[in-house]
């Protein structure tokens, strides 16, 4: 009998407004979920709330970037600018030929990121989280329909709009 290896994906930021839309609506998901934040208090609710619910994912939280990150399938980026400069810096060494998933409210390409993580496969995902307008770009046409699929499973609707040039 083959068993099934669950993936993992780690939400960097997921004390974050859009990291606990994204963190309570994958719990719905048959994956490890690992959230990632620097506000212990913040993460511990986070995890009981979402455990509380209908949460078929397994759910761990860490907080250390590069230790999740590392453990990690997919990598979901859901922190600010500024916070996010600093998280890359912590997991470029762990994100190599992992997909990153970079989340935004602003519909641009993530071809900065790309420069800074040049091994891992990268992906844009932006719209209003909120009303689950979602929109996804990358340079991977099969790493875009995967995470589209993703988002989709979790009760978003997403498009995808464009690949990376």
């Amino acid at each position: 009998m083959k068993m099934s290896v669950k993936k993992t994906i780690a939400i960097v930021g997921a004390t974050e407004k859009t990291g606990k839309i994204i963190a309570e609506k994958f719990s719905s998901l048959p994956y490890r979920l690992l959230l990632i934040s620097n506000d212990s208090n913040e993460l511990q609710k986070l995890s009981q709330d979402i455990s509380g619910k209908r949460s078929v994912a397994e759910i761990d939280t860490i907080g250390c970037v590069k230790d999740g990150c590392w453990e990690a399938d997919i990598i979901i980026l859901a922190v600010g600018d500024c916070d996010e400069n600093e998280a890359v810096e912590k997991m470029k060494e762990v994100a190599t030929q992992k997909i990153v998933v970079e989340v935004s409210d602003e519909n641009y390409p993530a071809k900065d990121l790309q420069k800074r993580l040049p091994y891992s496969k990268l992906v844009k995902v932006s719209g209003d989280f909120d009303s689950e307008e979602i929109y996804i770009s990358g340079e991977d046409e099969a790493v875009n329909e995967e995470i589209s699929s993703i988002f989709n499973q979790a009760g978003f609707h997403s498009a995808i709009i464009e690949r990376i040039k």
